[in-house]
Order: C-alpha cells, then structure tokens, then sequence
C-alpha cells in the first residue's frame, strides 16, 4: 500500500462510533486520526461514517475498509441491534467510493485483536489449563453483552461471531427465581443482556430492590457500581454481587456450549474498572455450580483482558487477514 493510502477501520455500538485510519507495517498497525463520536447523533452508519470524514484531511486516500458493528453480520450486511441501523454492505461500499470493504461483529474484531495483546494487559481470574485444540470464549458486558469464540488454525486463530447475548437468561436459585419474575414485569422476554451489560446493572438493582422492597436510591450504573465497591450501600454490594455470580453462571453455560476448553477471556468496557470486586465475589462459584458437569469446567483458565478499545486493531487484522486485501 502506497505510503498516502489507509484502510478506514471502525467499531461501531450502541453509544459510540470509533474510528481510525490504519497501514500494516509487517505485523504491526498503525493507526492515526482516532476520533470517537455519539452514535445518537448520526440516523445511519454512512452518516456517522461521513461525519470521521468531515474531520480528515482532503488529501486523504482510503482504499478499503473494516468496520466492526454491534450486531449479526451476514455476507450481504448488517443489523446494529441497539441503534435499529439495517447496512447493506454493496450500498455502503458504493457510497464510499471503497475497493474493498468488510463488516464484522464488533466482539468478533475485539476478540481478534486479543491475540496481539501484551501479558500485562491481561490478568488472571482463575486459574487453569488450556485446551490449545480447543476453542477460546470471549465475551464481556458493556453497552450490551457480546460473544465471541476464536477457533484455533494454522497460524493463528479465526473469530466466530455469535448473537448469545440475547439468549434467555438462566436463574439457579430462589432469588434469581424471584428477580427474573420481577424482570419480566419490564419485559415479558428475559435476555442475558436484560442484566450483564451497563444498562441491564440498573435493571437488575431495581428488580433486586422490588424483591426486597427496598427503597432505590441510584439511577446509573456507574452510581450502583462505586456504591458497591466502597462498599457504602447494601443494596449496591448485594446487586453487584448478584451480578458477578450471574456472570460466572453465563460463562460456566457458554463454556460448555461452545466446548471451550481453551479458556476463557472477559473484556467489555465494565469488568476492568471492577477487578479486585470480580476477584473476590462469587463469580468462579457461579461458573462451577453446574452439578455433575462442574469437574468439565474446574481446569478452564479464565483471564480478563484490561483493555476494552482494542476493536479498531481486531477489524485492522481482519482485513488484512483476507488474501485478496493484501
């Protein structure tokens, strides 16, 4: 690629579109002109696409594209779930003038970029030992909860969207029982998503709240979040611990759906701002309480990726993965 051409790479959810211009250099990607802008502010993809445009420079020549998008991605588009965006992948590429383009689930670009991950950007949350013939899970919770599984290959790894987020969400004893009955007042479908993400942490301290008709004294995640972890409200510390446990449940669950013997890595914007909360709550309980199939998951290692902004890397190695965008 000519030293005046980039590849346009973007991962795009339900609060932010991020964007980036990248050149390979060997194995590494450079990325310049790195801008974030609300999603909320744009009614499609190509007009937040076209609002990164207003801020580069005129000269500037983009060959081909990789955009991560937070939903299902088919071989002819997209739906961005959370934004109600529908993209046809021949129309986008038309209306940008691109030789080459590519969509991807945005946690199947964040999974990607895992591998290229430094051992300090990653710590442990439980230990084990790795399958290396077998699967790796990756899934975390931030606007919504994404999933994502890489599948070992020659030379590396390919990344396999899946859409388990909006999966039914499993309770395992009396009060889970008694939560997911008070969710469903809110909405008669009960999804992981409906909880494990940022908005669905309020959800659940509400619904926790009516159980225990409790009064609500916070609005926002982030306000639940620190209450829990200062350790300053019941109800905050019970809620997050609640959550953590439910967590470990859904990962134990995926586990053993996917056949993901290779371990486990949780990212998503929320679990590193919560790691010593993570380590010491029930989390690893919730992944083990699975009756006779708990020795299945007692070797898994699960590790949490410290770094939430590494998709714009992951579409990047996505592109150039593809022989034909050499």
């Amino acid at each position: 690629m000519e030293q005046n051409q980039f590849v346009l790479v973007g991962d795009v959810g339900g609060t932010n579109g991020r964007f980036a211009l990248v050149q390979r250099d060997g194995q590494r990607f450079c990325l310049t002109h790195q801008h974030t802008l609300p999603s909320a502010n744009a009614g499609s993809l190509l007009e937040l696409i076209r609002q990164y445009q207003a801020l580069l420079p005129e000269d500037t020549k983009v060959v081909g594209g990789s955009i991560a998008v937070a939903g299902p991605v088919s071989s002819t588009g997209a739906n961005l779930t959370n934004l109600g965006w529908r993209v046809v992948t021949a129309e986008l590429k038309a209306e940008l003038g691109l030789k080459h383009l590519c969509l991807l689930n945005d946690f199947a670009a964040y999974a990607n970029s895992l591998p290229l991950l430094a051992a300090a950007e990653i710590a442990r949350i439980k230990p084990g030992k790795a399958d290396k013939s077998a699967p790796v899970l990756v899934l975390g919770p931030g606007t919504g909860f994404g999933i994502s599984s890489l599948h070992p290959q020659a030379g590396g790894f390919k990344p396999v969207a899946c859409e388990g987020g909006h999966m039914a969400l499993a309770s395992s004893n009396e009060l889970q029982d008694a939560v997911v009955r008070q969710l469903r007042t809110m909405d008669e479908f009960v999804s992981v998503e409906t909880i494990l993400c940022g908005p669905g942490l309020v959800n659940l301290y509400r619904a926790l709240a009516a159980v225990k008709d409790e009064a609500i004294e916070f609005e926002t995640a982030a306000e639940i979040s620190s209450a829990a972890m200062d350790g300053s409200n019941a109800l905050a510390v019970e809620t997050l611990s609640l959550f953590c446990r439910w967590l470990g449940q859904t990962v134990g669950d995926l586990v053993m759906a996917h056949g993901a013997l290779g371990g486990v890595v949780l990212g998503g914007g929320i679990l590193p701002r919560m790691l010593d909360f993570l380590k010491e709550s029930e989390f690893v309980d919730g992944m083990l309480d699975k009756g006779r199939m708990s020795d299945y998951l007692k070797d898994v290692p699960v590790q949490l990726a410290m770094k939430s902004d590494t998709a714009l890397t992951g579409a990047a190695a996505w592109y150039y993965q593809s022989n034909m965008f050499s």
